[in-house]
């Protein structure tokens, strides 16, 4: 099962940022996403996680959201997502997250961000790597998260059952 996850997550994030970049608003010319500005997104749920504030990082989402966790079913508005983190990334378990390697993609008002991100313990050791695809919309002049797929970049268990 684990090897027709992984190649779907990927290429389902690929789409995602193709479909947007290839998109007629990006076609006839529209303005970009300023990179600054929906990096800005991602930087602030590190800091938010690194100071335990599930809630602030729940408030970086739009109200009907979905989360795409690898191998799960998927996980909708902000309400859910809070509870999903409170399971996931509590404090005790998660000290941080760091993001790199950023792509951005889209228009003034929907952009797409595939970036690379380890998952850092309480002592801050990096105790997972991957990559996170995320679709954001401009709500309010703001970017909310309204999509948040990723994977881990561990190497394949190649090994038979």
């Amino acid at each position: 099962m684990m090897k027709v996850t992984r190649p779907l997550s990927y290429i389902l994030g690929a789409s995602m940022a193709l479909a947007l970049h290839y998109s007629p608003a990006s076609a006839a010319g529209a303005q970009s996403p300023d990179p600054a500005a929906v990096k800005a997104v991602t930087e602030r749920f590190a800091a938010d996680l690194a100071k335990g504030d599930l809630q602030a990082i729940s408030r970086l989402y739009t109200d009907d959201a979905r989360l795409l966790p690898p191998n799960a079913e998927a996980i909708s508005g902000r309400a859910a997502i809070l509870a999903y983190f409170e399971k996931i990334l509590r404090p005790d378990l998660v000290g941080g997250a760091q993001f790199d390697h950023y792509e951005i993609y889209g228009g003034a008002n929907a952009a797409t961000s595939i970036s690379q991100i380890r998952m850092l313990d309480t002592n801050g050791h990096v105790v997972e790597r991957g990559r996170q695809t995320i679709v954001l919309l401009k709500q309010n002049g703001e970017w909310k998260i309204h999509r948040d797929m990723w994977s881990d970049t561990s190497p394949a268990n190649t090994g038979n059952p």
